[in-house]
Order: C-alpha cells, then sequence, then structure tokens
C-alpha cells in the first residue's frame, strides 16, 4: 500500500492546467457512440438515483479515428471523461494495473512534423461503491433547480472531495471511480509515482491525503484551497 503514516496515498486525477486536453479530434463520434454494443461495460446505481451509471468503454463497432496535437506538442492523455491517450501511457497503465481501464486502439494521425505513434480510447472502468465517510471530506451536490425537469432536486452526489479514507478490501486497486464522485477517476500514489517517473503529460494529480514533499507539482490542483487552509501547503 501507498501511505504516509499511515494513510494511504490517493490522488484525483485530472485534465493538467497550462496544457490543452482539448488538442485533438475524433472523428465522428456520435456515430461511434450510436453503433456502440455497450453489454460489456459494467452498470452501477449511485447514491440516491433509480437508474444505473455504466463505467468503461463499450465495444464499437469500427475503428475509432483520432487526429492529436492539432495546435501544439503531443500529450500522453487527452480528454476529460474518458482519455486519449498515447501507446506508453497504455502501456504503463495495463501493467501497472489491467483490470482496471478499458483501451481501445485507434486510427491515430497527426502533424507531418511529428512522430506520434498509435493512441487509444482509454477509461476507468474499476468502480468503489463506498468509502468512510466520517474519515473524508467532501460536500453534496444537494438541493439544485433541474432546468429539465422545473424543478427543484435533491442529488446525493459528491461536488467536492478534498480528503478520501477508504473502507478495507480496495487496498490493491490503484485507479477507481468512487461511485458518487464521477467527475474524474483516483489514482493510488503507485500509480502516480510510475506516471511521473516516465514523464508522461497531460494529467495533474490532487492529493486526497495529507500532502507530503512531492505530492505538489503545481499550485492549480483541486484540493489546494483546502490543503492550504489545513497548513499543508
Amino acid at each position: 500500500m501507498s501511505e504516509v503514516a499511515g494513510v494511504r496515498r490517493l490522488f484525483i486525477a485530472s485534465p493538467a492546467n497550462g496544457r490543452n486536453p482539448s488538442d485533438f479530434e475524433l472523428f465522428d463520434e456520435d456515430r461511434l457512440r450510436r453503433g456502440a454494443d455497450r453489454s460489456r461495460m459494467v452498470g452501477y446505481t449511485q447514491t440516491g438515483n433509480s437508474f444505473e451509471t455504466q463505467f468503461g468503454l463499450p465495444k464499437f463497432a469500427e475503428t475509432p479515428c483520432v487526429r492529436i496535437a492539432l495546435r501544439n506538442k503531443p500529450l500522453d492523455f487527452y480528454g476529460f471523461d474518458r482519455w486519449i491517450l498515447s501507446d506508453r501511457a497504455r502501456q504503463l497503465l495495463h501493467d501497472m494495473d489491467p483490470s482496471a481501464f478499458d483501451f481501445v486502439e485507434c486510427d491515430t494521425s497527426g502533424p507531418a512534423k511529428q512522430e506520434v505513434g498509435t493512441y487509444w480510447l482509454g477509461k476507468v472502468k474499476r468502480v468503489v461503491t463506498d468509502f468512510d465517510r466520517d474519515a473524508s471530506d467532501f460536500a453534496l451536490a444537494g438541493r439544485f433547480y433541474d432546468p429539465s425537469l422545473q424543478q427543484e432536486v435533491y442529488s446525493h452526489r459528491i461536488r467536492t472531495l478534498n480528503r478520501l479514507t477508504l473502507l478495507p478490501g480496495a487496498e490493491d486497486a490503484l485507479a477507481f471511480y468512487l461511485l458518487d464522485y464521477g467527475l474524474y477517476p483516483i489514482f493510488d500514489g503507485r500509480l502516480v509515482d510510475a506516471i511521473w517517473a516516465a514523464k508522461l503529460t497531460g494529467l495533474m494529480f490532487s492529493p486526497l491525503h495529507w500532502p507530503q514533499k512531492g505530492d505538489v507539482k503545481t499550485k492549480y490542483i483541486q484540493t489546494y484551497h483546502y490543503w492550504k487552509e489545513q497548513g499543508a501547503i
């Protein structure tokens, strides 16, 4: 386990500030989605919902075509809810935690002056359904006006996640979605360390534990203000 003073190191994995996570084009994405077979995806019901949310990637009827580095130098990770990622990034994730991810190889192109190699669609498919709510620090979305329903609704979705303590049984999970926090996946410190060591670009990591030296690479992290108030930064 990746720990600091007995506390597991966990990070939110989100698009890197100062980089362009939208610097790619996935061609005919709507058609790809319409023709996809979702039977292999994993479904979970979030707290307070009556319907399932699916995780992972479907099986596509054709090979996705992607063009990367439209304006800037190539990154290893593009995108938000799912990634377009380089072959070396896919290989590292697969080697570290093969059961946590879905990958689909893409027909890849890029600028003539860059040797971009093969890129993949990738997404975390593992889901951790519960956590230690007393030992964690988070805020729910709560009550808000839903314009589609034209009424106020209450959501159990986690809007802000600052500190996370997992329950026993998730020790080997290096990458996962937290069921009620669907904004970004969460990575164990062992996986984050490997990504930093490999100098993969396009992601930033926000500590969900008391940060140690080296955990804070940029001030624009999701949990910066929380840890600043705690005196950890």
